[in-house]
């Protein structure tokens, strides 16, 4: 088996695009008029054709020659180039991107569907594509006519690359430190000068230039992130006539030396050295940092596709490999000397190992693109109400997308390693380097910690409490209305248990406010939003089993030997798995919680 394979569950995702999410629908909006169902259909199958046939035989190459840097220039892999300029030809970087801007104007669903086969392919192009668009779209969000003339076609074309530059060395994550300043010019110019550090693709060759966009403090500003605001800042300027300039005074520091995604450059940028480095202020003043949210907030769930691409990958060919791997006898026959030697899927371990790692895939995937459709519907809805409703949710699940999809999409490519034996923890597989690919996904954009605290002291206080009781109320309608469908009643039963000691896991955490004040409250914040992302995930997972039993009952044909047949009622297995195997390993976390312990607050580390 190729090192570079990738194979992707088309049945799993025709079936949630189509079936379950019906994204045809989504044409009847004039915004979504040109993407009824089969041209969403034949979008698919060509990127994931893409995915598979053009990026992903340059995952491992480009991992062993990794980035250099020569002349204090960046240089990425040479298997790059290709693939990233036919992703921008053909569209692929720029799917849901509106068409004034160069892209294809996709429902965000339809983006998140290639972006899951992108990252399974190659998780460093992956992180260009996402971050291009991303600072293309703050432009287009908070800069002036001008700058969008300027900079968003090239960036649109691949030409120029993009980047987002938050963190400094003494700040981290802590934003309100930063120090990098932002002079007034007069002219509409701001000299800029500091350090950024952690800047995924903050130097490379794959563009003629790279455009940052950059937080800064205006001389006089507010302390803290209440006086941040936000620059283009680019690498090169440009002359009048458009054509590429003199330098800007940004400067290559380093590039970091990481576990995984060798291919993409973590740069420490300087900038203004030579006290020579000027920027163009994007939105108001003071006001960089809510408008930077936009990207922070497509980057979370940029990552959290990168947890289900990633798992999906290690989880197919996991599956791959077990069905080819002969090993062992069946259990049923240790005793016979004679007992011919079976694929080790024939073993039980190995079984369990495989349907933990489907269900869990299966209920990521269910869960970050049911929001990816709230986020198309928040858009596009028909009246305020329904937009409103759909953005509130929007807000709550981000973070749990996030956070849990990469902590859970690393389980599974862990579990893959350990299932592959041996050979899983070599380069001769793909296991190895996927997991050392999504190891960062956990830490990049926002660690599991930060994003449990965005759910715990943002989200669910926003409105007193009225994001987190919309969710909770959605919960009560799937129990009510949904607790005789049949193939799912155990499941909803076990389900609707879940949600109970969730609510009772929050009721604890805001008793816990009150003793201990906020570090009480948060204490527990990264557990709760473990078990808060499953419990959720689960809900999405159900309604996915709610048209996969309607679907099965609606057949003719009730034979099993039917694929259709098999699909459903699988689906409807793996819920069932999900539901009382899975489940109860997060349920831990409500336990924990439920136990009021301040132990880690109070002992002398």
């Amino acid at each position: 088996m190729s090192s570079t394979e990738l194979t992707i569950d088309m049945k799993d995702i025709q079936f949630t695009l189509k079936e379950w999410l019906k994204i045809g629908e989504l044409s009847q909006f004039p915004q979504y008029q040109d993407f009824d169902e089969q041209t969403v259909d034949l979008l698919v199958r060509e990127g994931f054709d893409f995915a598979v046939n053009v990026l992903a035989p340059t995952r491992a190459p480009s991992d062993k020659d990794g980035c250099r840097v020569i002349d204090n220039r960046v240089q990425v892999p040479e298997y790059f180039h290709e693939p990233y300029k036919k992703a921008y030809e053909l569209g692929w970087a720029s799917l849901a991107d509106k068409p004034e801007n160069g892209g294809q104007g996709a429902p965000f669903v339809l983006g998140t569907t290639i972006n899951e086969g992108i990252a399974g392919a190659n998780v460093s192009l992956c992180a260009v594509f996402f971050l291009n668009g991303g600072a293309m779209r703050l432009i287009d969000s908070f800069g002036s006519d001008a700058l969008k003339k300027k900079w968003i076609p090239r960036m649109a074309s691949g030409e120029f690359t993009g980047t987002m530059c938050l963190s400094e060395p003494q700040a981290g994550s802590d934003l309100g430190l930063d120090t990098t300043t932002a002079e007034p010019m007069g002219d509409g110019r701001f000299k800029i000068k500091g350090t950024k550090c952690w800047i995924t693709n903050g130097d490379t060759n794959l563009g003629k230039n790279v455009v940052h966009t950059v937080l800064a403090r205006i001389k006089g500003a507010p302390a803290g992130s209440a006086g941040l605001s936000l620059f283009l800042v680019p690498y090169y300027n440009l002359k009048d006539d458009g054509s590429i300039g003199p330098g800007n005074d940004v400067a290559l520091a380093s590039i970091e030396h990481k576990m995984g995604m060798n291919a993409s450059p973590t740069c420490v940028l300087n900038f203004g050295e030579n006290n020579n480095c000027f920027g163009y202020l994007l939105g108001d003043e003071n006001k960089g940092l809510s408008c930077m949210f936009q990207l922070m907030n497509e980057a979370r769930m940029g990552t959290a596709v990168l947890g289900v691409g990633i798992a999906s990958a290690a989880y197919q060919n996991a599956l791959s490999y077990a069905k080819e791997r002969v090993q062992g006898v069946h259990i049923s026959r240790m005793k016979e000397s004679d007992a011919p030697r079976v694929q080790i899927i024939e073993h039980p371990d190995v079984k369990l190992s495989l349907m933990t790692m489907k269900s869990k895939v299966e209920a990521m995937r269910a869960l970050n693109y049911g929001t990816a459709k709230l986020i198309d519907i928040s858009f596009v809805g028909e009246t305020p109400e329904t937009r409103a409703e759909a953005h509130n949710l929007v807000e709550i699940l981000t973070p749990m997308c996030k956070g849990w999809s990469t902590e859970v999409g690393l389980d599974v490519v862990r579990m893959g390693i350990q299932l592959m034996g041996g050979v899983g923890y070599t380069k001769d597989f793909p296991m190895e380097q996927l997991y050392r690919d999504l190891r960062v996904s956990t830490i990049y954009e926002g660690t599991t910690g930060i994003q449990a605290l965005d759910l715990v002291g943002r989200k669910m206080t926003m409105r007193n409490g009225a994001l987190f009781m919309g969710l909770m109320q959605k919960f009560q309608g799937m129990v009510e209305q949904n607790s005789q469908i049949k193939g799912l009643e155990s499941s909803v039963t076990k389900w609707s248990q879940y949600c109970e000691s969730l609510a009772d896991a929050a009721m604890t955490m805001q008793s816990m406010h009150g003793e201990r004040g906020l570090e009480g409250a948060v204490l527990y914040a990264t557990p709760f939003l473990m078990y808060c992302a499953a419990v959720t995930a689960g809900y999405f997972f159900l309604d996915q089993g709610i048209t996969a039993a309607k679907n099965l009952e609606a057949l003719a044909d009730k034979n099993p030997e039917n694929s259709q047949v098999q699909f459903y009622q699988n689906k409807l297995k793996t819920i069932h798995f999900y539901m009382h195997v899975v489940m109860p390993t997060f349920e831990g976390y409500a336990k924990a919680i439920s136990n009021k312990t301040y132990d880690a607050l109070d002992v002398a580390l």
